[in-house]
């Protein structure tokens, strides 16, 4: 049982070691790669100029058609989808590197749920306490259950996604390469292809968004022959060059009277993941290390979590950064791209305190209490285990016993 214990905490520390991102690990095993780091950043910069646009007091279609009312609806708007595909496709392409467990992957949810837990209680205290009125009771009861509440879509997609990763990459790595290539031809023909025409299907639920891409990112790393650099920029180009496309579209249509989105630039739009998984491809062809670049990143959700918190998207983006009051200002774009950078700042330098708050028990005891939970239920079902053989082999003996005579 000692020996077995031993066993059980080994495996729990070579785990707990790597619940570090899988990005930060490179080949020569030292340190974190920070192209993929700044890209990580990028993301999350387009992520929260899309949250801008899409969450303002004031509706972009209101604005006079021009140069700044294209920019806020192309790439403000429509970054903001590639900056989820590549964030996505960061963990996505570094979980395929090494076998996905029960116990790793649960680790990962519970880690995740310890700081959404930590943001949404400081977010609620803010907000009783200096801005009631951004608050509701809705928005209280979601806030002491984020997670299963789903307070924030990304996050309880991607928990629900890690939850059942270990099923998915055992069974897509079970069909082989011939019928994991065909599946990922076909989901291409059902979500890729008809993505391009108004009215057809799509994917509107987060969770099944990543398991498409994860289908496609699995089968390119599994069973193609890497993208040279020029057969990536391709696809980053012809990428853009249907979000052009698109954007003519809606240009004539606003000239005709009809105000319309760039279609797209929407969820899970083939233009959308060529262009974000392409970019993905170019920042991990580059190897570099600058430790401020690391540290900034490590900070990226934090940012994603208080800015997308639904008070303070009223706070931030009807209240105090109202769209209506800015276009109209000299260099309005550049004034906006200012104001998005500066809260990135700010918000990152929250997540610095916070990480300085908990630093010895990150450090020292992170996930210890899952790792106890862990290992009770093991030796239990071991316990019991060993307890079933027994009786049965009591039983056997019995019986056998019982025929002699």
């Amino acid at each position: 049982m000692a020996s077995g214990h031993l066993t059980l905490l080994a495996v729990g520390q070579v785990l707990q070691r790597s619940l570090e991102p899988a990005h930060s690990r490179i080949a020569n095993g030292g340190g974190r790669n920070s192209s993929i780091e700044l890209l990580r950043i990028i993301a999350m910069f387009m992520i929260l100029a899309h949250h801008f646009i899409v969450h303002n007091g004031y509706d972009v279609l209101k604005l006079p058609l021009g140069p700044e009312r294209i920019f806020f609806q192309l790439v403000m708007a429509g970054g903001g989808k590639v900056g989820v595909v590549i964030f996505f496709s960061i963990s996505a392409w570094f979980f395929l590197d090494k076998e996905q467990t029960i116990k790793s992957n649960l680790k990962r949810v519970w880690i995740m749920e310890r700081e959404l837990l930590f943001w949404s209680l400081i977010l609620v205290t803010f907000y009783l306490v200096f801005d009631r009125a951004d608050l509701s009771m809705k928005l209280m009861a979601k806030s002491a259950m984020p997670l299963s509440m789903g307070l924030w879509w990304y996050a309880t997609a991607y928990a629900v996604f890690l939850a059942l990763l270990p099923f998915l990459a055992k069974g897509l790595k079970a069909l082989g390469r011939e019928y994991h290539l065909a599946l990922a031809a076909t989901v291409l023909v059902i979500w890729g292809l008809t993505s391009f025409i108004p009215g057809m299907i799509k994917i509107n639920d987060g969770f099944f968004g990543f398991i498409y891409l994860f289908i496609l990112i699995s089968a390119y790393k599994w069973y193609m022959e890497p993208f040279t650099t020029r057969q990536v920029r391709l696809m980053i180009g012809t990428g853009l060059g249907f979000f052009l496309l698109y954007t003519c579209a809606s240009i004539t249509l606003s000239l005709l009277g009809h105000d319309m989105k760039i279609y797209i630039t929407g969820d899970w739009k083939l233009p959308v993941i060529m262009i974000g998984f392409g970019m993905f491809l170019l920042f991990d062809r580059v190897t570099f290390h600058n430790r401020t670049i690391n540290r900034i990143a490590q900070s990226a959700f934090a940012v994603y979590l208080i800015t997308d918190y639904a008070a303070s998207e009223k706070l931030l983006w009807v209240r105090l950064f109202n769209l209506q009051d800015l276009y109209q200002q000299p260099l309005a774009i550049l004034q906006i791209l200012g104001i998005l950078l500066a809260i990135y700042v700010a918000c990152t330098l929250l997540d610095f305190i916070r990480q300085a708050l908990f630093a010895v028990t990150i450090d020292r005891r992170r996930g210890h209490w899952f790792e106890l939970l862990w290992d009770k239920v093991s030796i239990r079902v071991h316990n019991h285990s060993l307890s079933t053989d027994d009786r049965f082999i009591r039983r056997s003996r019995s019986l056998k016993t019982m025929n002699n005579h």
